[in-house]
Parts: C-alpha cells; sequence; structure tokens
C-alpha cells in the first residue's frame, strides 16, 4: 500500500509543473518552490506520508552514519515544538591539512520539498564512501550539514511553514525571528568566527517548474566579483553533467539591491564575497531523480571551487572507472533519462533488455569521450515491467533495473 501511495504522488507531481504559482511580495517574482494549493490531491498525498521521508526517517538516519569514524552529530537547537534540530559534521581528523576548508549545507527549509532531502542524503553517503572524491573532500574540508531544518512542518504535514504557520526561509528580518531561525543564525555566527569559517553555504530546495537550478544573485545586488564567484561555482557543478543543470543565468535575482530576509542575506550583508552562499533548486516534480548523480555534480563543484579544478578535455572531471547511475524517474512512464560516465574515450554500448535478457533497445553502440553523459530512453508501445539497463564500456559491464509502470 505504501508503494502505492508513493507512486501515487510521483504520478500526481507531474501535472502541477504548468500551474501558475502564487506571487509572494517577499519575492522578486513568483516562488518556484512549495505547493501553490494546499487543498488539492497532490498535497494530501504528500502530506500523508511527511513526502515520503518524515522526523523519524532523519533520526535513523543519523543513527546510521554515526557509526562512521568520519561523522559527529550534534543537538544544536530545538524547532517551536521542541523537536531537535541536528548537524550532521563530516571530516577525516586523522589528515592534515588544518585548518580545513568549510561547507555549510542545510535542507528541508520548506517540508513538502523532499527532494532537497534526497540530494542532501546523497551528498551525505558521498562524503562517507571510499571514492576519491570522498576521500579527498573528507581530508582537505569540514562539511557541517543540517538535513532538517524544519521538522515540525514535515510532521505537522504543512506545506512550507514552521508550527508557527511562517515560512522560515524569509524570516531573517524579524526580530528575534522564529525559533528555528535563531538556531541557523547561531550556527552560522559561531562558524564564521572559526579560524576556518563557511566558504561556501548552500541552501537545499526543490522547484515545481521542474528544472534543476541555483538562484543566482546579480551584481546590481551584490558585486561584480561575487557575481563572478557564482557563475563560476556554476559552472563547475555543470561539468560533470552539463545537461543536469541550468546554467548560471536560468534564476537571476536580486538585480538592483539584496534583500534582508533570507539566510543569503545575511551572508552577503555581513561578509561579502568571503562566503558563497546560494539556494539550490532540485527538481520537484514527477521526473526527480537521479540524486546520486546531482550529488556528485553539486560535490564535483565544491571541490573544483575550493582547490581549483581537476579536468580533462573539455573541462571535465573524470571517474576511476566507467559508471552506471540509476535512471530517473524511476518507476518512469514512458520516458526515462540514463546517465553513465567513463574514465576514458571508450566504446560503449547501452542497451535495455527484458528479465530474460532479451535485449529490446540499443541506446548507445559507438565510440564516446571520457566524462559524463546522458540518454533519454523512450518505452512507447512497452508492456509494464522491469527491465535491465546494461552499460558495456572499458571492459566493464554495468546493469541497472527499471521500472515501467503503465
Amino acid at each position: 500500500m505504501r508503494f502505492l501511495l508513493v507512486l501515487a504522488l510521483l504520478l500526481l507531481r507531474g501535472a502541477v509543473a504548468a500551474q501558475v504559482l502564487p506571487v509572494d511580495p517577499l519575492h522578486p517574482g513568483p516562488d518556484p518552490c512549495g505547493y501553490p494549493d494546499t487543498a488539492s490531491a497532490l498535497y494530501k498525498a504528500a502530506a500523508a506520508l511527511n513526502w515520503g521521508y518524515g522526523y523519524d526517517s532523519l533520526r535513523a538516519d543519523l543513527g546510521r552514519w554515526s557509526a562512521s569514524p568520519y561523522v559527529r552529530v550534534d543537538s544544536v537547537g530545538a524547532s517551536v515544538l521542541s523537536r531537535a534540530l541536528y548537524v550532521v559534521t563530516i571530516e577525516d581528523t586523522a589528515h592534515v591539512p588544518q585548518p580545513r576548508r568549510r561547507v555549510w549545507i542545510h535542507a528541508r527549509t520548506h517540508p513538502g520539498e523532499v527532494q532537497s532531502t534526497w540530494v542532501t542524503n546523497q551528498i551525505v553517503s558521498i562524503l562517507l564512501s571510499s571514492t576519491p572524491l570522498g576521500a579527498e573532500l573528507r581530508r582537505r574540508c569540514v562539511f557541517n550539514i543540517m538535513p532538517m531544518y524544519n521538522p515540525d512542518g514535515v510532521e505537522l504535514r504543512l506545506p512550507r511553514q514552521n508550527a508557527h504557520g511562517v515560512d522560515i526561509e524569509s524570516n531573517w528580518a524579524a526580530v528575534p525571528g522564529e525559533p528555528e531561525v535563531q538556531v541557523l543564525r547561531a550556527q552560522f555566527q559561531q562558524l564564521m568566527a572559526r579560524p576556518n569559517p563557511i566558504a561556501i553555504a548552500l541552501n537545499m530546495h526543490s522547484a515545481l517548474d521542474c528544472t534543476r537550478y541555483f538562484v543566482f544573485h546579480a551584481a546590481g545586488g551584490t558585486s561584480a566579483a561575487y557575481a563572478a564567484l557564482e557563475q563560476q561555482f556554476i559552472g563547475y557543478v555543470r561539468q560533470p553533467f552539463p545537461a543536469r543543470v541550468k546554467p548560471w543565468d536560468y534564476f537571476v535575482t536580486w538585480t538592483s539591491s539584496a534583500p534582508t530576509v533570507y539566510p543569503e542575506s545575511w551572508f552577503w550583508y555581513n561578509h561579502r564575497e568571503a562566503v558563497l552562499a546560494l539556494t539550490y533548486e532540485d527538481m520537484n516534480c514527477a521526473a526527480a531523480g537521479g540524486y546520486d548523480t546531482t550529488a556528485l555534480s553539486i560535490l564535483t563543484g565544491i571541490r573544483n571551487q575550493l582547490f581549483g579544478p581537476t579536468t580533462v578535455a573539455g573541462g571535465r572531471e573524470l571517474p576511476e572507472r566507467p559508471r552506471l547511475a540509476q535512471n530517473y524517474p524511476n518507476p518512469f512512464n514512458p520516458a526515462t533519462t540514463i546517465a553513465y560516465e567513463l574514465a576514458t574515450p571508450s566504446d560503449v554500448r547501452l542497451s535495455v533488455c527484458d528479465v530474460l535478457g532479451r535485449e529490446v533497445s540499443v541506446l548507445v553502440n559507438e565510440r564516446r569521450e571520457a566524462g559524463g553523459h546522458e540518454v533519454r530512453f523512450e518505452a512507447s508501445g512497452m508492456a509494464s515491467g522491469v527491465y535491465l539497463c546494461r552499460l558495456e564500456a572499458g571492459g566493464i559491464v554495468q546493469t541497472r533495473k527499471l521500472l515501467l509502470l503503465r
């Protein structure tokens, strides 16, 4: 039953992207986040499941992450209803140099934007993994991650508010501000007073227009130097999979002045170009997915922004070996996207088979350059069921299960 409810939610989300969003007077235009109609079937289906990831889910993940020698979990304050706000700190303290470059990430400001959780959790997974990127970032950085900034909103099934009915994303100009905002501000103040203050701060959301992008703060509201830093970082994020995240100029704000109501406002008015503070918007729709490769792109961007790019021809970061990612969305109907990475230029055969191993479609059968690639698979006319995607490249064969549901 839970699977069917989740599936219904995914299908309902696909219809929401075309709706006209209400105008929030605190934003320069239509707000890309949140649910426009809390009486809709979409909202009710999402709320009934805490959008697939509630406070208990977080507590379970905190316990699992705490088993890693690289993790420390701290309760840094409480919400309106006294739920603990947790920060996960990730670093490899057995290695120098000291002090490490500091990265802040917080997610789930708006309860309905669960995709921000999925991407953030995949960031944690990569940082705790044995991959070269994860190991390097643990050695050279310290990551402070607040996975759920608004636990009351999640548990109360609210679209974007906390337990007081306030949107804490835009509460930063209030005095004293909501309890959650006070906790987050205190974290920022404490960490910025360290010898290794925050260098990059990411505010994780998801957008109803079904695209992935960063909210770009124009030079008119910041500075030419800050705008250049944003463009460079977004460019680095896009390198592994250029079609995954929109270019820097997709969503531009602060064209004439900087507002005072957002977390990024606090960083700008207090620290200016010293902190690259950006909102990231994932996809909030049925096509959402590919969270692992999205997290990989974001961490690649962080690594290159802080330490300089490791590149090959075309400016792309290389994996150690060919890698086939999970398709997204999955389940899908009738189309899905399949991503893969190549360590070197390789002869590639990418195909789809049924569960009996019979080949039903060949998507790629040619030599491809090193780096990231994405292919769209159209399953029109095919029956519902489980299929296998098979990647043959560099002497390695990898498979992933695809689920087509009509």
